[in-house]
């Protein structure tokens, strides 16, 4: 696997309130994004500390980790950490309180990726030219498209898109979705936080997607197209390459 990671500030925001882990040491094959939410830097603290937690409590299940019948599991487990972890602090210190955060975290690993997911942050897959979301968002626009009550069109341009319905931290328990998918040489997954969906479609990741260019080069373009349509919001992306097998 190749893998390149982007997280800015965007064009709007002072402060960076995404968090990311790529791919590090012996948790080479873990991949994690979080967009955390609050007052003052309460944000900025739930993203990274739901990314720490979980981390840590992954590395202290290592041995499941690393057992592929066990690693959603694992994962599972972890994400439950973080969110108790994240939710007491909420509770116990003034200034945090109400702070939540998304997350998405992949394990990719013997041509499969297994994921869990809270929130609005997403989970793509690009293979054979086309983009296809793995994850579905835990939004108020998400539950209006579901109903019928909205278009897909509106739904891009809906003054509420940044209101989620689920968020790690909020709350003293949390449902979590899973995902467990095939993963093809060549195939690239694209993990990001919202402030690259709010500000580019679909349509133009899959032609970025496309090019003829390095992943390297297409985290830049991404970064660049969020950036140039308005950057709004805080823009974290995770790139991750399946290699062809010799």
């Amino acid at each position: 696997m190749r893998s390149v990671f982007r997280s800015v500030v965007g064009m709007r925001r002072k402060n960076n309130e995404d968090a990311v882990f790529c791919g590090q040491g012996n948790l080479k094959d873990l991949f994690i994004v979080a967009d955390g939410m609050g007052g003052c830097n309460a944000g900025e603290v739930a993203s990274s500390l739901a990314i720490k937690v979980f981390v840590s409590g992954i590395e202290g299940n290592i041995s499941e980790y690393f057992d592929n019948e066990n690693i959603l599991d694992t994962l599972v487990s972890a994400i439950h950490c973080s969110n108790r972890t994240v939710y007491e602090l909420s509770k116990t210190n003034s200034e945090f309180y109400g702070m939540g955060t998304t997350i998405d975290a992949s394990v990719i690993r013997n041509s499969k990726l297994y994921a869990v997911h809270i929130g609005d942050s997403r989970i793509y897959i690009f293979r054979d030219g086309k983009l296809k979301m793995l994850t579905e968002d835990h939004s108020y626009v998400m539950e209006l498209l579901k109903c019928g009550e909205i278009t897909e069109e509106e739904a891009r341009n809906h003054p509420d898109r940044n209101k989620i319905t689920r968020a790690l931290g909020t709350e003293e328990n949390i449902l979590v979705d899973t995902i467990v998918t095939s993963i093809l040489p060549n195939d690239i997954i694209l993990m990001c936080s919202d402030g690259l969906t709010n500000m580019v479609s679909d349509e133009k990741i899959e032609r970025i997607l496309n090019m003829n260019a390095s992943i390297d080069k297409k985290a830049d373009i991404l970064v660049d197209e969020a950036n140039s349509s308005g950057g709004l919001d805080n823009i974290t992306i995770i790139l991750v390459e399946q290699e062809v097998e010799e």
